[in-house]
């Protein structure tokens, strides 16, 4: 494919720390151009410089309908890293979606999910449910039935204010459920309770060499919208999703957000409170290295009946990193068709495979597998999805 025919992607707050992971891994994976946007044209042409020829800078601010406008033209895509999503509420989603261009916002809008019009847009809605929603179809991708999802995520990490929006608003959404009154306890699809603080064994790959020895661990035990979306896609009979928080900072906080959290409709203060998650967890990290890890079983049929029981382990020291990675295959799968029309969560359209092979691709030291051992268990079947709707 010749320069002059490549697809067009524009990348608002490209050169933040997120654009800025989610451009290189584009230009390095090829097959696009890249328009490099910003309010500071000083800091797009020198972000732009280090990114080839496929690549030109431009000066843009999401808050400005003209000049979003004029950015937007001649993309096949926008995605949109500038942090400003939420608080203009879906303007810019909807100013990208009304010029027939596809949206991706690593920012919840908090606007509608209603779909308008022929193109895409996809949500991201944290990292946690973001995994929660893609690391159960990774598991299941070839599988002729699943039964049974139990998913472990948590680390170490100073989460940018955009970020914790998404994070925040994921909250909300999100099922507590009681801790397990036993280590192997799964959690039910249909079980809701008051969150209760447990003392779980973490599993040993949660384990940080750089922590210190006396720092807490909180293990919270949620059922997030995405995983929920998924349980009832793949039909699973039970599914346990446990977030597991270093502290202390970030585990007050989000108790308090909890029982004094601002009004759905309160965008300026829920902004404050991102800030003030943000800053929790930068002091939570200092001093350790950061780090996300992801565990998680899925237990099922192969295609020749075989019960199985399939394992996966993700674990990265690049946080920002990881968030880039899901970033641009996400606009990648959009680009390319892969994603229908309407509005959707970034859980649902990472591709289960191919989002593991970008992440080994572009995050030096990250480990990303799967494995599969035979259970023995007779083989099961599961009922129609409409017997078994979990949350």
């Amino acid at each position: 494919m010749s320069i002059d025919t490549a697809p067009l992607i524009g990348i608002l707050g490209a050169y933040g720390r997120v654009g800025a992971a989610a451009a290189r891994f584009l230009a390095a994976e090829g097959g696009y151009r890249l328009r490099i946007g910003g309010r500071s044209a000083d800091r797009a042409w020198r972000f732009t410089r280090t990114l080839g020829d496929r690549a030109e800078a431009a000066v843009v601010d999401a808050r400005d309908s003209q000049s979003l406008m004029h950015f937007t033209r001649g993309c096949a895509a926008i995605l949109d890293c500038s942090g400003t999503a939420f608080s203009l509420r879906g303007r810019v989603r909807a100013a990208v979606l009304a010029a027939g261009v596809h949206y991706v916002g690593m920012t919840d809008d908090g606007g509608s999910r209603t779909p308008t019009g022929p193109c895409s847009a996809v949500l991201f809605t944290g990292l946690s449910g973001t995994l929660a929603g893609w690391v159960p179809r990774w598991l299941a991708d070839g599988l002729d039935s699943a039964t049974r999802f139990s998913g472990w995520w948590g680390g170490l990490g100073a989460i940018p204010s955009h970020t914790a929006v998404s994070c925040l608003l994921a909250k909300r959404r999100a099922v507590d459920l009681p801790g397990d009154e036993h280590p192997q306890d799964r959690g039910t699809c249909d079980g809701e309770g008051p969150r209760d603080e447990v003392a779980l064994p973490v599993p040993q790959a949660f384990a940080s060499p750089t922590a210190p020895p006396a720092q807490a661990v909180a293990v919270r035990r949620v059922l997030p919208e995405e995983l929920r979306q998924q349980a009832y896609l793949l039909r699973l009979e039970e599914a346990s999703w446990h977030e597991v928080l270093k502290g202390p900072g970030v585990p007050a906080f989000l108790d308090r957000f909890a029982l004094r959290g601002p009004a759905a409709g309160d965008g300026g203060a829920l902004m404050a409170a991102a800030r003030e998650l943000a800053k929790a967890s930068l002091r939570d990290a200092a001093g350790s290295s950061p780090y996300q890890v992801l565990y998680g079983t899925l237990e099922g049929l192969a295609a020749d009946g075989t019960p199985v029981r399939r394992n996966a382990l993700l674990h990265c020291t690049d946080v920002t990193g990881l968030v880039g990675v899901i970033a641009s295959i996400t606009v990648h799968e959009v680009t390319r068709g892969r994603v229908p029309s309407g509005v959707h969560v970034m859980a649902a359209t990472l591709p289960p495979g191919d989002t593991a092979d970008w992440i080994l691709r572009h995050l030096p030291r990250a480990t990303a597998r799967t494995t599969e051992v035979p259970t023995g268990e007779p083989g099961t079947t599961t009922a129609p999805p409409a017997a078994r709707r979990p949350g």
